[in-house]
């Protein structure tokens, strides 16, 4: 519930519980999901596989088409080499390297728990179709990614009340959650040539894209948390937080932004012969997002009023202190960088792969087999979230799936990849 004050910006928030303050930057509860835009919706899930079940039955000539990581972009370089045609894609990835995403999407914490002095979750997705022609792909698409970043101490004590366990009293915890993310419809236009002229089996590629922004999730919450008894706390907190809808309190009568922004693509290929290929792409270079009238939250928040629940466990009312209004905001797209190798002998192709992500790498190791009749099987392993992936081709139609855990309930990564490409 919210009281606002004399002035139209100062607030007051009451009945706000803390491990929902905390949580709701990723998470509505009793099975809400973690925010309106980390999946994609049902119908447009849907949507694509009907798309590429018709591709494959309605298209009987349908080749390999590339796997590599489902983090991995579209490198424009191969557009020096590519057939005209029509292209349906999709990739979904989601990591934690402390908790299964169950706890996050879910509300589900009772899995393995390994925190560490950095805790982060991962999350990217991407659905674009379009044309090729003469060298040139436009396409349009519906893109997002979240990031969050958390110390041990927040999700030590996050954990630890959604268990309603015995909390350690007298211990001060820092609370330190940062999160940054968005969703985005829009176009992109790409380009591949060759440079043989230069250097004997080397392309280069360009992206150029714009981005309607949707929906928003920028912001931070810090400050300490201190038990004073094994079912009870004390806490002050910062927010600083801006959002397309607010997931930490209901606000009244909120007006959405828009935003628009830009990003581009850069890629290089190389080919030794038909054994090796070496390939860097720079992705969202110099990527922005302009939003215009975006809801926006500094508060502060003391606990004060005691309350427990059935359980005997201590519930605040606490009293938050603030400025919400609209402002315009520039937000940086984070830059990634994919660096891909590959080594055929016969059947089989090795590709040793790295993903940078908000400079942080992510390495992949991927063996590719080819069969007979267009017909191809890959293995791969992700070292950092120890995600195994398996995935297969016909012809022109792949799909993909990526898991830390034969047991989906347990797994701390899940990710996606299927594709579709009809050429003439």
């Amino acid at each position: 519930m919210i009281t606002l004050s004399q002035s139209s910006n100062y607030l007051k928030f009451n009945h706000l519980k803390m491990h929902m303050l905390l949580r709701k930057s990723v998470n509505k509860r009793r099975g809400r999901g973690a925010s309106p835009f980390l999946l994609l919706k049902n119908h447009y899930t849907a949507i694509l596989i009907s798309l590429l079940l018709i591709c494959s039955l309605w298209y009987g000539r349908i080749p390999l088409a590339s796997a590599q990581s489902p983090m991995c972009g579209f490198n424009p370089a191969r557009l020096s080499e590519s057939a005209d045609g029509a292209f349906l894609e999709t990739n979904s990835f989601a990591a934690d390297n402390a908790l299964p995403l169950q706890a996050i999407f879910c509300d589900q914490w009772d899995g393995p728990f390994n925190p560490k002095g950095t805790n982060r979750l991962d999350t990217f997705w991407k659905v674009d179709s379009g044309l090729i022609y003469r060298g040139w792909r436009f396409s349009g698409f519906y893109r997002g990614e979240l990031y969050l970043k958390t110390n041990q101490d927040t999700l030590q004590i996050l954990h630890t009340i959604n268990l309603k366990q015995n909390l350690a009293v007298g211990k001060e915890f820092a609370i330190d959650l940062q999160t940054t993310g968005f969703s985005a419809g829009g176009f992109e236009i790409a380009k591949g040539i060759k440079l043989n002229n230069i250097i004997n089996g080397l392309s280069i590629g360009f992206t150029a894209r714009y981005l309607s922004g949707e929906k928003i999730q920028e912001g931070t919450i810090k400050g300490e948390l201190t038990p004073t008894g094994p079912k009870s706390y004390d806490f002050a907190l910062l927010i600083d937080y801006i959002y397309d809808k607010n997931l930490l309190y209901t606000r009244r009568d909120t007006i959405t932004g828009s935003g628009n922004g830009y990003s581009f693509d850069l890629g290089l290929l190389y080919a030794f012969g038909q054994t090796w290929e070496a390939e860097v792409l720079l992705r969202d270079i110099g990527g922005r997002i302009l939003w215009k009238d975006i809801p926006y939250t500094t508060a502060e928040a003391i606990s004060n009023v005691i309350e427990y629940d059935d359980d005997g466990y201590q519930i605040y009312r606490p009293t938050i202190c603030g400025y919400e209004s609209y402002k315009d905001f520039t937000q940086k797209i984070p830059m990634k960088t994919d660096i891909i190798f590959s080594y055929r002998k016969g059947p089989f192709t090795l590709i040793p792969l790295v993903n940078f992500m908000k400079s942080r790498p992510l390495y992949w190791m991927n063996l590719y087999y080819t069969a007979a009749n267009g017909l191809s099987f890959y293995t791969g392993y992700n070292i950092n979230y120890r995600a195994f992936s398996l995935g297969a081709s016909y012809k022109k139609v792949l799909l993909g799936i990526s898991a830390s855990s034969i047991n989906l309930n347990r797994a701390a990564a899940l990710g996606v990849k299927l594709s579709a490409r009809y050429e003439w």
